[in-house]
């Protein structure tokens, strides 16, 4: 292909996403390669630690240590993604992503393997917020929570995807073959995110004029926006540190009580429920009040985390994972719908710290379960403190929360 061939290609591509639901489905085919990439590799390194001679709890901190370079890399990326736009740092997080995949291919040893797993933390500092501030900026109001929910929907099907067809390959083929298999899914997001127009303002449709304008928390006092904010940040927070516990130590959960099966059936399962929670929870968050959807999903992730921690045999765990996975991936996307349509102008900074707050949460549960687990505790354990963590954020967002559909 010439280079002109080459310019025009890519012109037909923009044209394609030149609305917002065409750049809506851009962001969701992107967003299902490169989040394919570092859910299937979260889930197998743990793994794979152990298989190097880590313990329970190196497995997890590893996975934690990545999570916290992140958040501490999004400060000063904040600035640029400003400057550049949120296509820019959807590019440079999926590069951060795959070329330290691609060098895990030739790596035999713990500290290599360490070490490119923190280098992959830009990936996770400007490809994960990046995508939902690309949305809000480019997506009228009225289907904000319908594109979430849609990209929500992708990301849950590359869960579903991606580790029970990548396992797979590490016993037949060994983990260089699986490494270098992410990296070509990530290459492959990365292009697709260049295909997308710049950012630009969101038009929406003609609207009656009492809906142009979101009411801002701010308007109704400071109280009640601290507090609605405090709790947009705690509700991820607390989702992710359940979640944490089943990517980190899901694979050991399945071998235990899925013995015979695919060690990816449990994300299947996880992931199944996911893609009905985002569909639904995304349509929940446009049409209902913020505090009525978001509680449901709290609800059924707490349930989830319960059956997965404390069922006797493998159809109730994996009803827990359906569970489990409809409630955080719907409860992540109302989440952030409530927030982009109630913070007026402050949306985008507010939902980078948004997104911190749901690593922090990932951070802190697979540190504890490692802990709970080096300390000799079961596995059951561990699930059900994250059961009980989601039961916490239900009652304070319950009482909490403003009963209005425009809070």
């Amino acid at each position: 292909m010439t280079k002109g061939e080459g310019k025009r290609a890519r012109k037909r591509c923009v044209g394609i996403a030149c609305g917002p639901n065409g750049a809506a489905a851009l962001v969701a085919v992107s967003a299902f390669l490169v989040f394919g990439l570092n859910n299937t590799e979260t889930s197998a390194l743990p793994a794979y630690v152990m298989e190097l001679g880590g313990g329970p709890f190196v497995a997890g901190l590893q996975n934690s240590l990545f999570v916290l370079v992140a958040v501490l890399l999004r400060i000063p990326l904040e600035r640029v993604v400003e400057r550049r736009g949120g296509r820019f740092a959807m590019i440079l997080g999926a590069l951060g992503y795959t070329l330290p995949c691609l060098l895990m291919a030739s790596c035999t040893e713990l500290w290599q393997i360490v070490v490119l797993r923190l280098a992959q933390a830009l990936g996770l500092a400007a490809f994960q917020p990046s995508v939902s501030q690309y949305l809000a900026a480019s997506s009228p109001a009225p289907v904000l929570g319908r594109h979430l929910g849609i990209v929500r929907f992708a990301t849950t099907a590359s869960l579903m995807v991606g580790p029970v067809s990548a396992f797979p390959l590490i016993g037949e083929h060994g983990y260089g073959t699986f490494f270098a298999v992410l990296a070509v899914a990530g290459v492959c997001g990365a292009a697709i995110a260049c295909a997308l127009p710049a950012r630009r303002p969101a038009v929406a449709p003609e609207t009656p004029a009492s809906e142009e304008r979101r009411p801002n928390p701010d308007d109704a006092g400071l109280p009640m926006a601290r507090r609605q904010k405090a709790l947009l940040l705690a509700g991820p927070f607390l989702l992710a540190s359940g979640y944490s516990v089943v990517m980190n130590f899901g694979q050991l959960l399945s071998r235990s009580v899925l013995a015979g099966c695919n060690d990816g059936v449990l994300f299947v399962c996880l992931s199944a429920g996911g893609l009905a929670g985002s569909l639904v929870a995304g349509w929940a968050a446009d049409r209902f009040d913020p505090k009525r959807a978001v509680a449901c999903t709290i609800a059924a992730n707490g349930l989830g985390l319960l059956l997965m921690g404390t069922a006797p045999g493998p159809l109730p765990v994996l009803a827990g994972a359906l569970l489990c996975g409809a409630g955080y991936f719907g409860g992540i996307a109302t989440l952030i719908a409530a927030a982009g349509t109630s913070l007026g102008g402050g949306a985008s900074t507010f939902l980078a710290r948004q997104q911190s707050g749901l690593d922090l949460g990932m951070i802190v549960g697979g540190l504890a379960a490692g802990l709970m687990m080096q300390a000799g505790l079961p596995l059951a354990a561990a699930f059900s403190t994250a059961s009980a963590a989601a039961a916490a954020a239900l009652l304070a967002w319950g009482m909490m929360y403003p009963r209005r559909k425009d809070a």
